[in-house]
């Protein structure tokens, strides 16, 4: 299971060092990464996200995981399955260097192992509490 964490811990390190396009080693091939209200399909896609928001230097943030619970099996094998479920706490910093918490999301991962490696395969994420 730790194994798939890091993958979730490593990207984020990557959006936050404004370093976005780094995380995408994190993705299978095939992986949906749903954001922002859209889904991204495939490396391609999900690349040109983490291109934009690299690219978008004046937002600066952290984010911090919290409440995570993990389901599946971690034995190494071919073709496992794994889901981390988390609270994904956004903080963004102010002009005035300060950082805020800006929203808290509901995040899932989903998880395959295949070829020897552990790669994510779906990301959802939605604010905790929407907005009505």
């Amino acid at each position: 299971m730790g194994h798939c964490r890091t993958l979730v811990v490593s990207y984020h390190r990557d959006i936050d060092s404004g370093r976005a396009t780094a995380g995408i080693g994190a993705f299978a091939d095939d992986a949906e990464f749903e954001a922002h209200g859209r889904v991204f399909r495939g490396r391609d896609e999900i690349f040109g996200f983490l291109e934009a928001r690299e690219a978008n230097t004046g937002r600066q943030t952290v984010h911090v995981l919290a409440n995570e619970v993990v389901t599946g099996q971690d034995a190494g094998g071919d073709d496992e399955r794994v889901e981390l479920q988390a609270m994904v706490l956004l903080h963004v910093r102010r002009p005035d260097g300060a950082y805020v918490l800006d929203r808290v999301l509901s995040t899932v991962h989903r998880f395959r192992h295949s070829g020897g490696e552990w790669r994510i395969t779906h990301r959802i994420s939605r604010p905790l509490h929407p907005t009505v």
